[in-house]
């Protein structure tokens, strides 16, 4: 490939990006070893702990709201947990990170561990009490948590979708999975040759269950700008790899948001958390849309600590293959979806995008006529709805993975021929 004048060869690119990350990574690394003198001991498992479940964190503070949206559906087990006569302490966060676990102690009432080293993962891990431990992503730092025999291993995914990611082979290290609903099941059943049903263990979404409040900043908005239906427009992020390249805010994120605002519509923005951490063209793309969505008054730049309110105000959502999407389903009202403008990312078929309208690169100019025009039919928003997420009346969701918690503890205290 000839460069252009004055354009560094690919390959010094590739040494540029590779020596910030290094950097980055070193002065983090540097950071984080401060952070731990200064706390000494005070985060670290203590002998007194006697936790029956807890959550394994081996990921920094920047893949944190991966556990964040789990913290609530922990907390509400917790006090059944407590309620059940399994103490007063009955669940538990063991990070690797310092930061995240700074962090976690700010957001949550759960009791939060630190070890980067081992003999700290030890004591936590061998406890005489424990019986199971959550995973919310698939790091690899998770194995140095699942070589531990005693408690029985659970992997929750930090959202549902049809991502590659969601049918890792990963998922046979584990000794449950807890899918959210029957198109979860089938897939891996399709897909992982020789992972047992009996390993799968419906919970829906329980963070939806989660009492809505509206923020003020949103009502403030609502009351000064213009009337219009609202779209909430959550692109996801660039992916870590090629056949993860499921955003698109670079490619045509801007043609969208412009779209709908000429168009009349409210757009309530809110972009990945890690936007552009990989891919300058995707934080370039985030600046240049915050601004549009800045500047505009039907714009709502959404910077709030959840994905729950926005389903109550918005009337239509526009989102790429994301949990976004797949969460939007229990609301019943309409969603399109963006088709990934990557040819390496990997779409199944047969999944939600060929279950909705959709727009991509090329068919960008259909965007208002799908949102101007599509309203589901109650059957087919149900039959969506039920097939990814199963029942969402309210309850029902924190209700399954409290049980299927409760159940894989009995059995794994039963295997360990022990009584709490």
């Amino acid at each position: 490939m000839t460069n252009l004048p004055g354009e560094l060869p690919q390959r010094t690119k590739r040494g540029v990006r590779l020596a910030r990350t290094v950097a980055k990574r070193g002065s983090r690394t540097l950071n984080g070893r401060l952070q731990e003198l200064q706390v000494g001991d005070e985060f670290g498992p203590k002998a007194a702990d006697d936790f029956v479940a807890a959550a394994y964190f081996g990921s920094d503070i920047d893949s944190v709201y991966q556990l964040e949206q789990w913290l609530w559906p922990m907390e509400k087990l917790a006090t059944k947990l407590r309620e059940h006569g399994y103490g007063e302490q009955p669940f538990g966060i063991l990070t690797r990170d310092i930061a995240a676990a700074r962090h976690l102690r700010e957001v949550t009432e759960i009791p939060v561990r630190f070890s980067r080293l081992t003999a700290g993962v030890d004591e936590f891990m061998n406890s005489d009490r424990l019986r199971l431990v959550f995973y919310v992503n698939q790091a690899t730092g998770n194995f140095q948590g699942l070589r531990y025999p005693g408690p029985a291993h659970v992997h929750l995914s930090h959202g549902e979708s049809e991502k590659i990611s969601m049918i890792s082979n990963q998922l046979k290290a584990y000794d449950y999975v807890f899918t959210a609903g029957q198109a979860a099941r089938e897939r891996i059943g399709r897909t992982l040759v020789g992972m047992s049903t009996e390993r799968l263990l419906d919970v829906g979404r329980p963070q939806l269950d989660r009492p809505r409040e509206v923020p003020q900043v949103w009502r403030d908005f609502d009351r000064q700008a213009p009337a219009g239906t609202t779209v909430f427009y959550a692109p996801t992020w660039e992916g870590d790899s090629p056949s993860m390249a499921y955003g698109t805010l670079a490619d045509n994120g801007g043609v969208f948001v412009s779209a709908m605002l000429e168009a009349g519509y409210r757009v309530l923005f809110r972009p990945h958390p890690r936007t552009g951490v990989r891919d300058r063209a995707f934080k370039k793309a985030l600046d240049e849309v915050c601004s549009m969505i800045d500047e505009h008054p039907r714009g709502f730049l959404d910077s709030t600590m959840d994905v729950s309110w926005q389903f109550c105000v918005a009337d239509r959502a526009l989102a790429e293959m994301s949990s976004v999407a797949f969460d939007w389903l229990s609301t019943r009202k309409p969603l399109v979806m963006i088709k990934s403008c990557h040819s390496d990312s990997i779409v199944p078929p047969g999944g939600l995008l060929d279950r909705t309208p959709t727009v991509g690169k090329g068919s960008e100019g259909k965007l208002i006529e799908l949102l101007t025009e599509r309203e589901d039919s109650a059957e087919t928003a149900e039959q969506l709805c039920e097939y990814y997420l199963g029942a969402t009346a309210p309850g029902d969701q924190i209700g399954r993975f409290i049980s299927a918690t409760e159940q894989v503890i009995t059995e794994r205290n039963r295997t360990l021929s022990g009584s709490l």
